[in-house]
């Protein structure tokens, strides 16, 4: 081993333990009803190899998860035969294959605001960029950027940098401005929400989607998101389908937003009639949908229907696989429920059903017409943890540590996971 490549391991290694001693762990991303913010995935301060694939081997399946697996394959093969085997898509419309930049999520907080982890943020867009991925979608939720949120302009500051640095590498940029999952294990920011009214959110919603546009010009904008999830979990706001498309009229209309396109849509889980309500906004450009879980499939179906006949553009901004039981459905709005089900996903077996599940929703968003697709668990695309004695009580937390640092490792080598192969696969072929 050359004296070089040693200094690059320690240091490697180094900024590991760092990450992980600030508690840097990826909390999950949504179910219905219930959602946790997802902060950073780990970031080494090098520059990637070109990534090369390499043979998928596919680990047992442990006994205890092979009836959970076994579900998920087949509700993914029954769902498949549902569509149709002869869709022509359209030629002319281009899809955008792009990742979830994680380590960018606002959740992060101040440690954004460091320079070594922001260069570990750069690591990741070249990593990205390697492997054919075209855009990243970037979280800076509610109420991020309120005038009087702690650090506003030097966060501004820190997105409008990362922005420019996407735009140097030609990677399409997608921002959600959902709602920050504050006061919890998953972040350390902090706001108080008591005495929030509808009028005040949608009033708070306008102004950081009018401060995104102005500040950071992104080439997709969804001003809002999931109204009967994360949004009324974190906010407390409840909202009838009516009242959560009169959200979004308030956002966008009159809002300069040369350049980019605006975007609101629903979780796979809600009700049909959002999508009905939003696509009579004659200024919103695309309905945005989100994937969890699989149960729900035909939500995207529906969405592209009820959107197209309307003329409006779609995206799928989250995409990923939850693995839920059948008999857990019922308690998603438990945060200790959830936990368990996010641990899950970080364990290599699940590979060739993760594979799978990417190249159906691919095939769904190619055949409906969506323009956007976005991985949420990008850290997947380049390592899992195997599932053994020494991982299989671990907390969720830990587990996501263990991942973090596998994906890192894997990616600074020019590895890719087997999902991580069929993406690239599935990003070349289209």
């Amino acid at each position: 081993m050359s004296m070089r490549w040693q200094v690059k391991t320690v240091f490697l290694a180094a900024v590991a333990v760092l990450l992980i001693s600030c508690g840097l762990a990826s909390a999950p991303p949504k179910a219905p009803e219930t959602r946790a913010q997802p902060p950073s995935a780990m970031v080494p301060p090098t520059a990637p190899s070109a990534v090369q694939l390499t043979a998928a081997v596919a680990d047992p399946i442990p006994p205890e998860y092979q009836a959970l697996y076994d579900s998920l394959s087949q509700k993914l093969d029954k769902f498949e035969r549902t569509l149709d085997p002869n869709c022509n898509p359209d030629p002319n419309r281009k899809t955008i294959y792009a990742a979830e930049l994680l380590a960018a999520n606002c959740s992060v907080g101040e440690r954004l605001l460091n320079e070594t982890y922001y260069q570990g943020i750069i690591f990741w867009l070249d990593t990205f960029k390697s492997i054919g991925i075209q855009g990243v979608k970037i979280a800076i939720d509610y109420p991020f950027f309120m005038p009087d949120f702690p650090n506003t302009d030097a966060y501004i500051k820190f997105y409008k940098r990362l922005v420019q640095e996407c735009r140097a590498r030609k990677l399409a940029v997608f921002i959600a401005n959902g709602n920050l999952f504050l006061n919890s294990p998953f972040t350390d920011l902090k706001y108080n929400f008591n005495g929030l009214t509808l009028d005040k959110y949608r009033q708070g919603k306008r102004q950081t989607c009018a401060t995104i546009i102005r500040e950071l010009r992104p080439d997709y904008l969804t001003v809002a998101n999931e109204p009967n999830g994360a949004e009324n979990l974190n906010t407390g706001i409840n909202q009838t389908p009516a009242q959560f498309a009169d959200t979004t009229r308030f956002i966008i209309t009159g809002l300069e937003h040369s350049g980019t396109l605006l975007g609101s849509g629903t979780g796979t889980w809600s009700q049909a009639a959002y999508i009905r309500e939003l696509v009579k906004i004659l200024e919103l450009d695309y309905i945005d949908m989100h994937i969890y879980p699989i149960d729900y499939l035909q939500g995207v179906v529906d969405a592209a229907d009820i959107a197209r006949s309307s003329n409006k553009g779609l995206a799928l901004a989250e995409v990923g696989l939850y693995k839920v039981k059948d008999s857990e459905m019922g308690d998603l709005g438990k945060m200790a429920t959830q936990a368990t089900i996010y641990g899950r996903d970080v364990f290599s077996f699940w590979e060739p059903v993760d594979s799978k599940f990417l190249q159906v929703v691919v095939k769904l968003a190619k055949c409906y017409g969506y323009e956007f697709i976005s991985p949420f668990w990008s850290t997947y695309l380049f390592g899992y943890v195997n599932y053994d004695d020494s991982t299989k009580n671990l907390t969720y937390n830990h587990l996501r540590q263990l991942d973090n640092r596998e994906a890192y490792t894997n990616a600074a080598a020019g590895k890719l996971s087997g999902w991580g192969e069929t993406y690239k696969k599935l990003i070349s072929s289209n």
